[in-house]
C-alpha cells in the first residue's frame, strides 16, 4: 500500500538547519529535527524507507519516504487536529497519530510517545520503567504497552541523544530508527 503509485509529495531538504540556543535549553525543551531511516515490521509485511521528523511546541510534521527518496506520506499534527496526505493525493484526518497511521498506512506509529523516547527518556504522562546501561541511558524502556529498546547513542551539539532504537508492541509490530541527523534549536 504505501509504495503504490508514481507520485511524488513535495519533501524538505535533507540539509537540516540550527538555531543558535544553548545546549542545556535544547534537551529541556524537547523540541528537534531529525532525519534518518525507518523499518516496520507488522504482522508479516515490512516496509523501509527513511524519516523526516520536525517536532515543536504543539506541532509535528513527519516525512516518510520510500527507499529511493520519493515520498510516501507526510503528516502534519497540531491543535487542529492530524492530517497524513499520501503520495497518491489521498487525504486522511484523525485525532491523532496513532489512529491516523493505523488507517492509513496499517500501522500505528506511537508519536505521542515516540517524541520523548527518541530523546532517551519516558514520556511525561504515562508510568514507565526501564533499565539503565553503565553510562545512565535507558537500554531498555516500558512505557503503554510499548518496548523501547536503545541500540546506540551518540553525542549531538554536547549532548548524548539516541542514535538507534526500536520500539515494539508486543510480536505484531517492530518500528526500528536509525537517527543520522538530529538538530536541537
Amino acid at each position: 500500500m504505501l509504495l503504490a503509485g508514481c507520485a511524488e509529495l513535495p519533501v524538505p531538504p535533507p540539509e537540516l538547519e540550527s538555531a543558535a540556543r544553548p545546549q542545556a535549553d535544547s534537551a529541556a525543551d524537547g523540541l528537534f529535527r531529525l532525519a534518518g531511516r525507518i523499518a516496520v515490521s507488522h504482522n508479516g509485511e515490512s516496509f523501509s524507507g527513511s524519516l523526516r521528523w520536525s517536532h515543536a511546541a504543539g506541532e509535528d510534521e513527519i516525512f516518510i519516504l520510500s527507499p529511493l527518496g520519493q515520498g510516501v506520506a507526510r503528516i502534519v499534527s497540531n491543535s487542529a487536529g492530524t492530517s497524513l496526505e499520501t503520495a497518491e493525493g489521498r487525504g486522511y484526518r484523525a485525532s491523532d497519530v496513532e489512529s491516523l497511521t493505523e488507517e492509513a498506512l496499517g500501522w500505528r506509529l506511537p508519536a505521542r510517545g515516540l517524541q520523548y523516547w527518541v530523546m532517551g527518556r519516558p514520556a511525561p504522562d504515562g508510568a514507565a520503567e526501564g533499565e539503565l546501561d553503565d553510562n545512565l541511558q535507558f537500554r531498555t524502556l516500558r512505557q503503554d504497552g510499548w518496548r523501547v529498546d536503545y541500540l546506540g547513542y551518540r553525542i549531538v551539539q554536547g549532548i548524548l541523544l539516541p542514535a538507534k532504537l526500536e520500539v515494539t508492541l508486543g510480536e505484531r509490530l517492530r518500528v526500528r530508527l536509525v537517527i543520522d541527523d538530529w538538530v536541537l534549536p
